[in-house]
This record gives C-alpha cells, sequence and structure tokens, in this order.
C-alpha cells in the first residue's frame, strides 16, 4: 500500500505595493525574513517537500527563493504562468498535472485562490474549517495528507493537519 502524500498549500510572503505591474511586485524585507522562517521550520519539522509547484509572479518566485534557502538540498521547482491568480479550481488542474512521483509537494499561489483551496480540501472537518476561516495571510501555510494521485485530490482524498499563519 502507497503511504499518504503531503501537500503543503503555501500563500506567498508579504509584497511591495511598488511595481509598474502586479505581476512584478517583489517581497518586501518582512517578507524574504517571513519565508525564510517557513522554510526552516519545514525543514526542522522533516517536511521538506520534494517538488514545488508555484507561480510566475515575482513575489512567488522570492518566495520560493528564500523558502528553500533554508533546505539541505535542492528540491525541484516548477513555475506555472497558469497559477497567477488562479482560482481554487485552476490550483486543482494545476496539482492534477504534476507527476505522481513527488510525495511532499508545495503548492506556492495567491489570495484568494489558495486560502479557498484549503478551505474546500478540508470539507466537513468543522474544527479545520474553524481553523482556516482565520484566513491566509501572507507566508502562511496550510498542510493536508492526500490520499491517491496528484489528479485526485479533493475534499474525499484529502486530510488537514495543520495551520501555520505567521
Amino acid at each position: 500500500m502507497r503511504m499518504p502524500r503531503t501537500l503543503i498549500l503555501m500563500r506567498h510572503a508579504k509584497q511591495s505595493t511598488h511595481a509598474a505591474r502586479d505581476h512584478d511586485r517583489p517581497l518586501t524585507t518582512e517578507g524574504r525574513e517571513a519565508a525564510r522562517l517557513v522554510g526552516e521550520a519545514l525543514l526542522r519539522e522533516g517536511c521538506v517537500p520534494d517538488h514545488a509547484l508555484s507561480s510566475t509572479a515575482q513575489r512567488c518566485r522570492e518566495t520560493w527563493e528564500c523558502v528553500s534557502s533554508a533546505f539541505e538540498t535542492s528540491v525541484e521547482v516548477s513555475f506555472d504562468d497558469s497559477l497567477y491568480n488562479a482560482s481554487a479550481r485552476g490550483l486543482l488542474d494545476g496539482l492534477a498535472a504534476m507527476d505522481d512521483a513527488a510525495q511532499t509537494l508545495l503548492l506556492l499561489a495567491h489570495n484568494p485562490g489558495i486560502g479557498v483551496l484549503a478551505f474546500e480540501l478540508a470539507g466537513s472537518d468543522e474544527n479545520a474549517a474553524e481553523i482556516l476561516r482565520t484566513g491566509f495571510s501572507p507566508a502562511t501555510t496550510a498542510r493536508f495528507e492526500i490520499d491517491g494521485a496528484w489528479s485526485t485530490v479533493s475534499p474525499r482524498t484529502a486530510r488537514f493537519l495543520r495551520f501555520d499563519p505567521i
């Protein structure tokens, strides 16, 4: 029997309000520090992803750079333009296209999509729903255990594990 997978949902860290285009907004100094702390926490907890899937926005690229700088090994990352401001459905479509070789996957994207996806995956777990209602602030992560392939991620295959706001 295959072990359950781990899905880490993460909202990008705090970004600047200054850029010619929304897609190009960089992280603030505070955002870089928060993202680095997320990476250190994942390493400490033994939850380093095998693969990361990220929006192409500058703030997501920089968030990943800071998160992954804490890891002791390099982690493959795929940047996907369709994840930029994607809905929960769009994020699920991105997951469905992932190779099933990854046991632990970090999905790095934007609100409201990432927060809505977390809430939807919690399904009928009222405790998880109550926790997730507090909101997905920048650099927040939520973890789920997934039974089955990445293409089957749904409330039926996901079990809420933890929520870590920064």
